[in-house]
């Protein structure tokens, strides 16, 4: 289909459209590219707009193709003075512009956007966040956190405020994978959901592929979480410190080259396991996490590079009373480039680094289980023209190491060490078919050592009616395959120890087909609606078997799994009033792939709904600047989701070793029909006052208050069946959090 729509471009189109201008938005202030820059490429006499776009994760966007004429070029963003240029391009030649925007000092009373929106097929399934957004979430330190953010999306689901687990749209954690500048790691999230190792700070953008993402992205079945860091300030240097009864912090940042090089250097630990007895008079918040996170960046005229390291480390139980220790660890490191000289057609990126991540869990008498995954990999992508129509190429090849030490945990897998090698591939088009249709298309590929080669073919298309650019209907269908799997306890919320392992040739490969539809208006300039409805249909999923009775050990098994449901999101923003409404409805329900999943009592089970299968989730957020100060607050609705019921208690007497008559026996716990009940509903408030002091033009202060769960509602996370015991979230939380910063 690709090849067959290239050759629609007619030769005349070919010979004119032989020019390229790469623009590159600076910001003026502290030199950092600027990604989501709005580009125009305009009649210098006229001022029609003949193309437009948005700067990338580089500052970078691009006009290929483009015929040999004068034209002017303009650029804008929020915030800033607007750049314009006026050209002339020449034939087979590649333009750079470096566009610098000073920042704009006086205010302005309505912001007026003028641009003309791309048809573009990147927006369904896709949350595109910004620092901004982060930062209008209460979050007991000063500034924002991805996790708070993200658990407020109505099709992402949190079993509890605890372990650091997210599942969207139906999948599960190992499902989704985390890239952080192009590099993959395992779980970035902390054993406080509040937290991850993404701080507002230190994000420059974040794309959230919520399904049905292109063929650049592989081995993953059901979600994608795309973070870019920035880099540090390239013109001067700042720095901050914070304390809040969460965590303490400091970042650092500043040039080695002014304009060309930077740093940044940040970390976190957490301080809830001290504050926590003085302020919600909770004695048992075991918990203990810390995150360090490096950025060296450069920027030339023709290319930008950057080195990341991440460190991350949690420890700590999910239920106090309970004996049940667990960790995990990441480490990440790497660097990622992008060319784009006036020799090359195409920017040409390359990612290369080595991840590592390990978890474990010590139970009742000391017992250790662990797994861990290791990889070293590279990534290469880039776009060329075949008959004048570009299309995206790249590949990923991943050399990879899993280990494990299990003991008294899952009776059909031992202890084991493995090395893979894994291969992706894929190649896209993007197909403007009008003004009002485009299509992208594109296929995916990936090989294991142990597995033969998949085919995973991605199509997207959105459609502006009578070609306005206020409304898109919008669809995107997929298959995808994942090399790994993540084997866990789904009878325990208590646990989130996972086995990861790669799938050999006695097994399926893990799966997954998509499909979601899509409509968004913008009504005016403050208004926009957005309704999706999708579908996600897992195959070959591992889960534990379910059992009649509470043991620690467990046998694993296969499941198809399938999830279902729509998400609304109404957004309002006028400056100083800014609201999101959400609604989110989901359906997941998990089937035996052979056999039965567990049983009840001589029962066998073939299917149930598992623990993060909700029906109904609510999320609203409210920002207002009032003179310097600036208030939040966000409240959240859920359904109870299910849990399995204790059914009876008995004595187990064991013949012939033991006698009824003069033994009692062993006390077991029986349980009901798998996740047949569901737990109360779940609702929470949070607030935040903040308010930012200027001493002198170098030295500020940032003074936040606020509390979670400020109306303290005893929302249930889960039953401890093993304990007979209810685990609470967190009570009411008061806190007040102080940051300094300097420049």
């Amino acid at each position: 289909m690709i090849v067959l729509c290239s050759f629609i471009v007619s030769p005349e189109a070919l010979a004119q459209q032989n020019s390229t201008i790469r623009v590159i938005a600076i910001a003026g202030d502290d030199g950092i590219p600027i990604a989501g820059a709005n580009v125009l490429l305009l009649d210098p006499e006229s001022g029609e707009i003949l193309d437009a776009g948005a700067t990338n994760n580089d500052g970078l966007f691009q006009f290929s193709g483009i015929d040999v004429r004068e034209y002017r070029i303009k650029v804008s963003f929020i915030g800033y003075e607007t750049y314009e240029q006026t050209l002339t391009t020449e034939a087979n030649t590649n333009k750079i512009i470096q566009a610098r925007l000073p920042v704009k000092v006086e205010a302005l009373d309505e912001l007026v956007v003028e641009d003309k929106r791309e048809v573009t097929t990147g927006q369904v399934g896709l949350r595109q966040i910004s620092r901004q957004d982060i930062s209008r979430v209460p979050t007991p330190i000063a500034g924002g956190d991805l996790a708070s953010y993200l658990q407020g999306d109505p099709g992402i689901i949190s079993t509890g405020d605890r372990g650091g687990e997210l599942y969207i749209r139906g999948g599960t954690p190992s499902q989704n994978k985390v890239l952080v500048d192009g590099m993959p790691i395992v779980k970035p999230f902390h054993i406080s959901n509040f937290f991850s190792a993404f701080p507002q700070k230190a994000i420059q953008t974040v794309d959230l592929y919520a399904g049905g993402f292109g063929a650049e992205y592989s081995d993953a079945t059901s979600a994608i979480i795309d973070v870019n860091l920035r880099p540090g300030n390239f013109r001067q240097y700042s720095g901050s410190g914070s304390v809040s009864p969460y965590l303490a912090s400091f970042q650092v940042e500043g040039p080695f080259q002014t304009n060309h090089q930077s740093f940044m250097l940040m970390g976190r630990k957490s301080t809830i396991s001290e504050s926590s007895p003085f302020v919600s008079g909770d004695d048992g918040s075991d918990i203990d996490f810390y995150d360090i996170t490096g950025r060296y960046s450069v920027q030339g005229y023709n290319f930008n590079c950057s080195m990341t390291g991440i460190i991350t480390h949690d420890s700590g139980k999910i239920n106090p009373a309970r004996d049940f220790d667990l960790s995990w660890q990441n480490t990440v490191v790497g660097g990622r480039c992008s060319a784009f000289g006036e020799t090359i057609d195409y920017p040409i990126n390359v990612t290369v680094g080595y991840s590592h991540y390990k978890n474990s869990e010590a139970s009742d008498g000391e017992t250790n289980r662990s797994s861990s995954f290791s990889e070293i990999f590279l990534k290469f992508d880039n776009t060329q023209r075949v008959f004048g129509i570009p299309l995206d190429f790249g590949f990923k090849m991943n050399f990879g190491d899993y280990e494990a030490s299990l003991a008294e945990r899952f009776t059909d897998l031992e202890s084991f060490e493995e090395q893979t090698i894994l291969v992706n591939a894929f190649i896209s088009n993007a197909w403007e078919v009008s003004d009002q249709l485009t299509l992208n298309m594109g296929v995916a590929g990936l090989a294991t050592t142990f597995q033969p080669i998949t085919l995973e073919p991605r199509f997207r298309a959105a459609y502006n009616p009578a070609g306005r650019d206020d409304i898109e209907v919008s669809m995107a269908l997929g298959r995808y395959y994942q090399a790994s799997t993540a084997i866990g306890d789904v009878r325990n919320a208590g646990s989130v120890f996972k086995v990861r392992k790669p799938i050999n040739n006695n097994f399926a490969l893990p799966s997954a087909d998509h499909a979601i539809l899509g409509y968004s208006q913008r009504f005016g300039n403050t208004v926009t609606l957005n309704v999706e409805g999708y579908i996600k249909n897992h195959h070959d999923i591992s889960v534990s078997k379910l059992t009649p009775t509470a043991t620690i050990e467990t046998e694993t098994t296969t499941a198809e799994g399938l999830g279902y449901g729509a998400d609304i999101q109404l957004e309002y923003e006028r400056n100083p009033f800014y609201l999101l409404l959400g609604y989110g409805y989901g359906n997941v329900e998990y089937k035996a792939t052979s056999d039965d999943l567990g049983s009840f009592l001589s029962q066998p089970v073939d299917r149930y709904h598992p623990a993060h299968d909700q029906r109904h989730k609510v999320n609203s957020i409210v920002s207002y600047e009032i003179g310097d100060f600036t208030t939040s607050a966000r409240w959240e609705f859920g359904s109870g989701r299910p849990f399995t019921q204790v059914f009876a208690f008995d004595l187990l007497v064991d013949i012939p070793d033991e006698t009824p008559t003069t033994d009692s026996g062993t006390a077991r716990t029986l349980f009901s029909r798998p996740f047949d009940q569901r737990l109360p509903v779940y609702h929470r408030l949070d607030v935040s006052v903040e308010r930012s002091f200027r001493f002198t033009p170098n030295f500020a202060m940032d003074l936040k208050a606020g509390a979670i769960n400020i109306y303290d509602r005893d929302n249930v996370f889960y039953y401890d069946s093993n304990n007979l015991q209810r685990v609470n979230q967190t009570s009411l939380f008061p806190y007040v959090s102080l940051r300094a910063q300097f420049n």
